[in-house]
């Protein structure tokens, strides 16, 4: 997972509309980026983004977005200014054309609270967003923003995040004879899980060594040594089940004598036909 904190400076006489517009230009273009090397991203942060309540309009790409969570369609919760500055409009539109979602006033106990100028002489705005992947928004559970905190003219804001089903296959030095086992996690097991990976001292040198010298692939693969050691040790593994026993069907031999007879004719049959097809060939050769 992948985590962003983003600060944006308000305009100003220094700064102009153009200026802000392309600093979140390029923002965009690094999201992009790194969304290349894993989908699962936060960012969050004081984009100085005022947003309005309005609908957002999806393009037709992002269609499969919209009709999974019905709700991006709909008006934000909370109070907005009447109309959105620059940082808020190229804010919505990173959302719209990024497989991430502005998460402001959409529910989950984000009802577009304010988080700047609790104090006077400013009025309550909403500055911090949160942009994250479409996983990662499923596993959010509750935002809030923590109001007790007024050490300073922001308020923080907390996101609580439900652990789902771990399910991931091991890689290749576990597989056998082409039926992989794959991990299960068991919060049962977390503690055993985690020292039999700490005290894995050889692996753990060679992924260091891995760091060192800078081979990613030789790094990835000791990391992943160590998760699958550890599954492997603290029973957090399970071969996969084989097609029929998951619809559960027979096993074999469900085939009586019948079927073994009746298998051991297609081979004889199989047998003679390629005989016979090999004799024709040279018969062929011979005749030349």
């Amino acid at each position: 997972m992948l985590l962003g904190a983003v600060y944006i400076n308000p305009r100003s006489s220094s700064r102009s509309e153009a200026e802000i517009s392309q600093m979140l230009s390029h923002m965009q273009h690094d999201v992009y980026e790194a969304l290349s090397d894993s989908q699962h991203m936060i960012l969050v942060g004081d984009f100085n983004a005022h947003l309005n309540n309005f609908p957002d309009h999806f393009p037709e790409g992002q269609v499969a977005m919209l009709s999974r969570f019905p709700e991006l369609g709909t008006t934000r919760l909370g109070q907005y200014k009447g109309r959105a500055n620059t940082a808020g409009r190229c804010l919505r539109d990173i959302a719209l054309e990024t497989p991430l979602i502005l998460t402001t006033g959409r529910g989950k106990g984000d009802n577009g609270q304010p988080t700047f100028g609790h104090n006077p002489p400013f009025n309550p705005s909403r500055t911090e967003h949160i942009l994250m992947s479409t996983a990662l928004f499923l596993c959010c559970k509750q935002s809030s923003v923590i109001h007790e905190l007024d050490s300073a003219d922001h308020r923080p804001f907390v996101c609580h995040f439900l652990p789902v089903f771990v399910t991931c296959t091991l890689i290749g030095q576990v597989l056998r004879r082409g039926k992989g086992k794959y991990m299960v996690w068991r919060g049962e097991h977390k503690a055993a899980f985690v020292t039999h990976m700490l005290e894995n001292e050889t692996v753990l040198q060679s992924f260091r060594d891995s760091v060192r010298d800078q081979e990613h692939q030789s790094c990835y693969k000791h990391f992943l040594g160590l998760i699958a050691l550890a599954a492997d040790a603290t029973g957090m593994t399970a071969r996969q089940m084989s097609r029929r026993m998951q619809l559960g069907l027979p096993m074999a031999p469900w085939y009586d004598a019948t079927c073994r007879d009746h298998k051991r004719r297609i081979r004889w049959n199989k047998k003679t036909t390629n005989l016979l097809l090999s004799c024709n060939n040279n018969t062929l050769l011979t005749a030349d």
